[in-house]
């Protein structure tokens, strides 16, 4: 079977391209593809060969799909043709195999459009859990890109009050106020700081969410979370960071987590580190029963023959550009 897919070459190159695909592994189940959100900030980074990315051409971006079970391979036991699913890491093509620990069947009643979202969900999800909030405590996420925008929304789910948004692209801002945030402060704003003060009674956040990407930020979370915090580093920096350590770690006894998604077991939930699975199921539960906002985070939909040209603009760095979805239908 014939199909198409996105994929990168050399450096900061982008095609769409016609390939054979196999059979599905004996652990894989075969997926027509009807939606797949891009991450803009992961993508672009390993596009573009960005530090902390592996360099290596041809690559395959994008990894939060849905669709359809075509196929299964002959030891699968938990899907069979015909199962809606969302899956992890299958990439930005209409028919793909995955291994089927790294999907999961979409409860009835969510679209193929939102649960396009699981996986970047998962990523946000897993951060909020290794936080371990407390109800009442102060959460501040600092990025509002979409990662950053799932992670506000999971933490004031988990009881985080105030959750507040900072970032310094005005309609990120906006949007962390439609999906509840409590405070939206431009980082740009030479005040913001003091701001962040007044609300936090001059303690600074309990929990500090790390999900820009950008090295210098790593300091000013560590600067700004109130002594006994926790600051949970979300993002896949793209450089390194300078950090005073005595004084902003060693002194103020704070906790530095680091929340990659490969930090997931791989099987066996357990308090604050569930599955990959177990935390997509999570995810789609709380879409289906309407407790986030993940509509205005839609930013683009197109259709897959225009694939190229959107995924150019997001290369180009688009602040714009926070939910794009590529129809594969």
């Amino acid at each position: 079977m014939n199909n198409h897919v996105l994929v990168s070459e050399e450096k900061g190159k982008i095609a769409l391209k016609e390939f054979q695909i196999p059979e599905p592994g004996h652990d894989e189940i075969q997926v027509k593809v009807h939606a797949s959100l891009i991450s803009p900030g992961t993508e672009r980074a390993f596009v573009l060969n960005m530090d902390n990315t592996s360099g290596e051409y041809p690559m395959y971006p994008g990894y939060s799909s849905s669709g359809v079970v075509i196929k299964v391979g002959q030891d699968v036991t938990d899907f069979k043709v015909g199962d809606r699913i969302a899956c992890h890491g299958i990439g930005h093509r209409s028919v793909g195999n995955i291994r089927e620990k790294r999907a999961v069947k979409i409860p009835d009643g969510v679209s193929f459009e939102l649960a396009a979202f699981t996986s970047l969900g998962v990523i946000a999800l897993q951060g909020v859990r290794k936080a371990r909030l407390e109800l009442g405590e102060s959460a501040m996420i600092f990025g509002l890109g979409i990662i950053g925008q799932l992670s506000l929304q999971l933490a004031r789910l988990n009881g985080a009050l105030p959750v507040i948004g900072v970032d310094r692209v005005q309609n990120r801002l906006e949007l962390a106020k439609q999906c509840g945030s409590d405070f939206s402060l431009d980082s740009s704003d030479e005040h913001w700081r003091e701001t962040l003060n007044d609300v936090t009674e001059g303690k600074g956040p309990h929990v500090v969410i790390e999900s820009t990407g950008v090295p210098e930020v790593i300091s000013t979370c560590f600067e700004t979370v109130r002594d006994f915090g926790r600051v949970v580093i979300l993002s896949s920096t793209r450089g390194n960071s300078t950090i005073n350590f005595y004084r902003d770690v060693h002194k103020k006894a704070i906790t530095i987590l680091g929340a990659h998604i490969s930090g997931n077991p791989v099987s066996d939930s357990r308090p604050g580190y569930w599955t990959w699975r177990e935390d997509g199921t999570a995810f789609l539960n709380l879409i289906k029963h309407e407790r986030l906002t993940l509509e205005p985070m839609i930013t683009d939909r197109v259709h897959w023959m225009q694939v190229e040209k959107v995924y150019r603009d997001m290369l180009s760095w688009n602040y714009n550009m926070i939910g794009t979805l590529i129809n594969w239908d």
